[in-house]
């Protein structure tokens, strides 16, 4: 599958690898939904293929053990059991790096949500990913850099996924059955990515947040109590209701700070606005903490939402 959006990206590093320029160690960030995995398999595949031009070919030996999931100099280092990448799967990458190429070609491996590392599992790593070796390649990628230890980036080129427009996109949407009007009303709201804005829309999530910010419009009316309010708590959508409420604000602020005018009414509007934003933003962060409870938390918001309103 082709996203438009990773075309450059995707041609600038086979075009670089072709070249026998490219980094050793590549970093790919970007936020959820991006494709990011589809890209790394997309360029491994390439890197891999026996074919002299026109990587990947589709038909060589080692393209077919790679669409098959088969192929010996490809490591996917990851356990979908855990909550983070141990040391043990970096050692086990470590000593294969150490193999010869059983295709008698490149090795990749690839490290998704690679700031899942433990401390002593990026430790583990740093040797490796400064010298894995000739034709060795590990490709990490992450939509939170931010959370990886410096030692970890300093030893990868780095490339950051940027969002495209939704114009751009047309095209693309078009092929998909959404409309761009309908599109565009989404995009912003979950950090410009194209198949997360995708699914929100076909899984029918715009129309449950539209019910959701009618409660909480009702709510911020008068029309309904904070205890009616907090009946809206879902336990499988609890973060994304969080999500919206957050964006919402966000927009409300934005509408208030476009006013000109320096009256105290205004003001205050929009001190009250910004304490709702931090009071969601705060019980967002101890949602994630393990063994809270998230409907007492989120009827404490509401009553504090409350009392924020009637200040």
């Amino acid at each position: 599958m082709n996203y438009p959006w990773l075309e450059n990206i995707q041609k600038s590093l086979l075009h670089q690898f072709l070249q026998g320029r490219l980094h050793h160690a590549i970093l790919l960030t970007a936020p959820e939904g991006f494709g990011k995995r589809v890209l790394v398999n997309q360029l491994a595949q390439a890197f891999l293929c026996l074919s002299a031009e026109n990587k990947p070919c589709g038909s060589c030996k080692s393209c077919h053990l790679f669409t098959q999931q088969s192929h010996p100099d490809f490591m996917l280092v990851e356990d979908d059991n855990s909550k983070t990448i141990g040391v043990d799967l970096i050692r086990k990458l470590v000593n294969k790096s150490q193999q010869k190429s059983q295709m008698h070609g490149a090795h990749v491996f690839f490290l998704p949500d690679c700031h899942k590392m433990t401390e002593a599992s990026a430790n583990a790593l740093l040797k490796t990913l400064e010298e894995p070796g000739q034709n060795k390649f590990i490709i990490l990628t992450t939509p939170h850099p931010s959370r990886l230890l410096a030692t970890i980036k300093s030893r990868t080129q780095e490339y950051t996924i940027k969002p495209p427009s939704a114009e751009i996109l047309q095209p693309w949407l078009v092929a998909q059955n959404v409309a761009l009007e309908e599109f565009e009303k989404v995009y912003p709201m979950l950090e410009s990515s194209p198949l997360s804005a995708l699914e929100f829309i076909k899984s029918g999530a715009l129309q449950a947040q539209k019910a959701y910010l009618a409660q909480f419009k009702s709510f911020l009316g008068g029309q309904s109590t904070a205890y009616q309010f907090s009946a809206s708590y879902d336990e499988d959508k609890v973060d994304k209701q969080l999500v919206w409420l957050l964006n919402a604000l966000k927009m409300w602020l934005n509408s208030k700070l476009k006013q000109n005018g320096r009256d105290l009414e205004l003001a205050l509007k929009q001190v009250q606005i910004c304490d709702m934003q931090n009071l969601v933003i705060q019980v967002r962060m101890q949602m994630l903490q393990t063994g809270m409870n998230k409907k007492l938390l989120y009827q404490a918001m509401c009553n504090k939402l409350s009392q924020i309103l009637r200040r």
